[in-house]
């Protein structure tokens, strides 16, 4: 009994050392931000807290605008994706067609390459058709999304076949059987996904880098970035870039707090990581 409980505390101790070194640099940018600008880097316990640095960010960059268009980018992609991911997970959960068995492996392997591979065939596809400098240019290649097939078709895969086969004796079509029947049963997939989804595309810096010229144009982050080189002559703002930076973060964290236990769930039930 002695050597369990001991056990159990060297793991909750472990547990604890591995959670403040994960979250330190959150810690960090939390003290930074509330501390004036002159002592970001002077590492001295003072007791001297302001709130200059959020003051800061809205004076140097248009926060507010720069939110607008990442509001624009995040739920434009989010819409698309929810209509094209269900249609695909249906597809591949439910319908038999020629070929089938290759695309699920092709869905995979698009899941497992990363997307900076495929950014200069993206971003000459958006020149042909003249895109670049656009919000649609940013959004339209992530209008699909092979982690929202894999888990939605993982969760269609669950419900009983029998609820589809008697909503097709009362006629119901398949648009009504994915309205009524699938999207109801996998609410908490749905969930999760758009968790997801909003959290990849509101953190997005490289894209958006590579499309966007226009200043009125830019994402939050591409704003992140311009923040720390807004004063040349006092070189970097750290502490403004600190403020900023929880300001972004802050819309993710209340969404995640939220449905973290739906989010869990979701993902421990269809056997993604």
């Amino acid at each position: 009994m002695k050597d369990s409980r001991a056990k159990s505390a060297v793991q909750i101790v472990l547990l604890v050392l591995v959670s403040l070194v994960w979250a330190f640099p959150l810690l960090w940018a939390v003290w930074a931000a509330i501390r004036p600008g002159r002592m970001v880097t002077s590492f001295s316990l003072t007791p001297v807290f302001s709130l200059e640095n959020f003051q800061s960010v809205f004076e140097i960059m248009p926060f507010f605008q720069y939110a607008a268009n990442s509001v624009l980018f995040v739920a434009g992609i989010l819409t698309v994706q929810i209509i094209t991911v269900t249609m695909a997970a249906y597809a591949l959960a439910r319908l038999n067609f020629r070929g089938k068995g290759a695309v699920i492996p092709l869905v995979m392997a698009q899941n497992i390459i990363p997307s900076e591979v495929l950014l200069l065939s993206n971003y000459l596809t958006l020149r042909d058709l003249n895109l670049l400098n656009t919000r649609l240019g940013v959004m339209v290649v992530s209008f699909a999304s092979a982690m929202g097939i894999l888990l939605l078709r993982q969760s269609y895969k669950s419900i009983p076949m029998a609820l589809e086969e008697a909503a097709i004796l009362d006629g119901c079509s398949i648009p009504q059987m994915l309205r009524y029947i699938y999207i109801p049963s996998c609410k908490t997939a749905y969930l999760s996904f758009a968790i997801v989804s909003i959290n990849f595309h509101w953190n997005n810096f490289l894209w958006p880098m590579i499309v966007i010229n226009s200043p009125e144009k830019r994402s939050l982050p591409l704003g992140l970035a311009l923040l720390t080189k807004s004063s040349a002559d006092a070189g970097p703002q750290w502490a403004a870039v600190a403020a900023a930076t929880l300001l972004i973060l802050l819309p993710l964290l209340v969404i995640f707090l939220l449905f973290q236990k739906q989010f869990i769930r979701s993902f421990v039930t269809s056997g993604l990581k």
